[in-house]
């Protein structure tokens, strides 16, 4: 008898659920929660709500039969492919989604990216994957770079479906990448919710993009216009001092006396 996957399981609680793509999105809510570091206990609250106290536990087997499969092929998309086997059959759920292969995957990431000069450098690399779906392109990007330089990437994905921002917020939890997960339409711009999982914040992304534009505005300022010049010119000298507590104080009398010289 083959051994029990978290699949079977997901199959097992649907039987008494509305859909295998329910239970297999709730599925996906609740691990992407427990992932985010008390970040989303609402979310997981409202997800656990339709299941009873042994299903729960079903779900939490689930994710331990899905971490020991990971574990056997790692960097590989084990939640994708059985989406969208389960979103093919349900009509109501389908939304044309196809996720592609991962010899594609492999192929694309190392086209896109020169992976030993970027090694070579040590220097973080920021990836921009507009339709993420499962973070399939992502882990593939991550295989090249593992084992001992995935801290490297920076990964911002976006998707406009729940569950594929929940699968890929999982997958590159899971696989120790650096990732803000966006909820939104990449074609009309527009966010509903981003999550950066906390390898982001451990390599210190927010940091280092923040100093990043200083620096640009520091050797790039920009322009001041002749009006803002002309402004600047008639302006009134000030004399400020601190005071005891270290604050500045405005010099009333110097603008007085500015003033009477004119």
């Amino acid at each position: 008898m083959p051994d029990e996957t978290y699949r079977d399981i997901i199959n097992d609680i649907a039987r008494t659920k509305s859909s295998a793509v329910t239970v297999f999105s709730d599925f996906c809510r609740m691990a992407a929660c427990a992932l985010a570091a008390n970040s989303r206990e609402d979310e997981y609250f409202e997800a656990i709500k339709p299941y009873s106290k042994d299903e729960l536990k079903k779900f939490t087997q689930a994710m331990a039969l899905l971490i020991a499969e990971m574990e056997k092929s790692p960097f590989s998309d084990i939640l994708g492919p059985y989406y969208t086997e389960i979103a093919a059959h349900s009509s109501k759920q389908a939304r044309g989604e196809f996720y592609t292969p991962p010899e594609i995957c492999e192929l694309m990431a190392s086209i896109a990216v020169d992976i030993e000069a970027t090694k070579t450098k040590g220097l973080p690399i920021s990836v921009n994957e507009p339709c993420c779906g499962s973070g399939g392109m992502v882990l593939a990007l991550a295989k090249f770079f593992a084992p001992d330089s995935v801290d490297l990437l920076r990964v911002t994905c976006q998707d406009i479906n729940p569950v594929a921002v929940d699968m890929c917020y999982i997958n590159t939890t899971l696989w120790g990448i650096p990732a803000n997960i966006i909820l939104g339409n990449t074609l009309h711009m527009t966010i509903d919710k981003s999550w950066r999982n906390f390898h982001w914040h451990r390599v210190g992304e927010d940091q280092r993009q923040s100093i990043d534009q200083m620096m640009d505005l520091l050797k790039n300022p920009p322009a001041i216009s002749e009006s803002e010049k002309t402004e600047s010119a008639n302006s009134q000298p000030q004399s400020r001092h601190p005071n005891p507590d270290g604050q500045f104080e405005l010099d009333l009398g110097m603008l007085a006396d500015n003033e009477h010289s004119k």
